[in-house]
C-alpha cells in the first residue's frame, strides 16, 4: 500500500477558498511608501576602475576631501619648513642662470631630524611637486650622506606653489 497523501483532495479545497484581490487604496499606500523608501535608502555607489577619470578622487563635500585637504595643508606646511631649512642651512650656488640654495643629505638630516623624524618623506613630496632636485628614487640615512639636495625656488614660490588652491573649489588632487 502507498502512503502517499491525498492530493487531490488538498486541491478541491483550494478552489474552494475564494480569491481575495487587493483594495486600491492599499495598493496605492504601498507604492507611495515604496517610493518613499527609495529615496530615503542610499543609491548603490557605481564601482570606479582605475581607467575611470574620477578613480582614487574623493567625491567633493565628503568627510573624505575634507581631511584630504586638511593632510595636503599639513604636508604643506611641513614642506616649507623644510625649504626654510635648506635656504637657511644650505649653500647658495648658481644653477640654470639662477640662484640656488644647496645642502647634502647627511647634513639635513642630522638638522631636520631634531624637528621632524619625516624628511625623507617630505623630500619625496617636495620633489613629485618639482620643488627641489636630488638624484636616486628615494635617500636612506649612511648611504646617501653626500647625496645633493637642490632648491631652485624662493620660500615664497614654494608657499604659492603648495599652498595655490587650496579653497574647495579651486583644489586639485
Amino acid at each position: 500500500m502507498s502512503s502517499c497523501p491525498d492530493t487531490e483532495g488538498l486541491s478541491t479545497l483550494s478552489s474552494k477558498v475564494p480569491q481575495r484581490k487587493p483594495c486600491p487604496e492599499i495598493c496605492s499606500l504601498i507604492s507611495q511608501l515604496s517610493a518613499k523608501l527609495d529615496t530615503l535608502s542610499p543609491k548603490p555607489k557605481a564601482h570606479l576602475t582605475p581607467c575611470d577619470p574620477g578613480y582614487g578622487i574623493p567625491m567633493g563635500g565628503s568627510e573624505t576631501a575634507q581631511r584630504g585637504r586638511k593632510a595636503h595643508n599639513q604636508i604643506a606646511r611641513e614642506i616649507i619648513e623644510l625649504c626654510q631649512i635648506i635656504i637657511m642651512y644650505g649653500q647658495k650656488q648658481e644653477h640654470n642662470s639662477s640662484l640656488c640654495s644647496v645642502i647634502m643629505f647627511g647634513d639635513l638630516f642630522n638638522i631636520y631630524t631634531s624637528i621632524s623624524n619625516k624628511v625623507v618623506g617630505l623630500l619625496l613630496r617636495a620633489r613629485k611637486y618639482k620643488l627641489l632636485q636630488f638624484s636616486g628614487e628615494t635617500l636612506f640615512q649612511g648611504r646617501d650622506d653626500q647625496t645633493v639636495i637642490l632648491l631652485d625656488r624662493t620660500v615664497e614660490e614654494v608657499r604659492q606653489a603648495l599652498l595655490a588652491g587650496e579653497e574647495a573649489e579651486d583644489f586639485v588632487w
